[in-house]
């Protein structure tokens, strides 16, 4: 199992190398696809949803395109949570 600081390691390291936008709903912003979103958005994300797509994320799935069944439950978790924010006017600030 990879150790969230691997995990860390590697996302940090990760190259654009590919166009990948920030997963926010309408960001454009590009970030390394190893990377869920720009700095911004993942900040603005709960800490507990945070460390849910640490915990899931593995390593390499950007470019295997393999995520696993719990990474893609946390993607949609996310996704969730921000239309929520944005339906009680919260996220559009953001």
């Amino acid at each position: 199992m990879t150790s969230i600081g691997e995990k860390v390691a590697h996302v940090r390291s990760a190259r654009q190398d590919r166009r990948h936008s920030c997963h926010w709903p309408g960001c454009d912003a590009q970030v390394p696809p190893a990377m869920w979103g720009c700095k911004k958005h993942w900040y603005a994300l709960p800490k507990d949803l945070r460390d849910r797509i640490w915990r899931t994320y593995r390593p390499g799935q950007e470019a295997d395109g393999r995520p696993s069944r719990d990474y893609l439950d946390a993607a949609r978790d996310v996704q969730a949570w921000i239309s929520r924010q944005q339906s009680q006017g919260q996220g559009r600030l953001i």
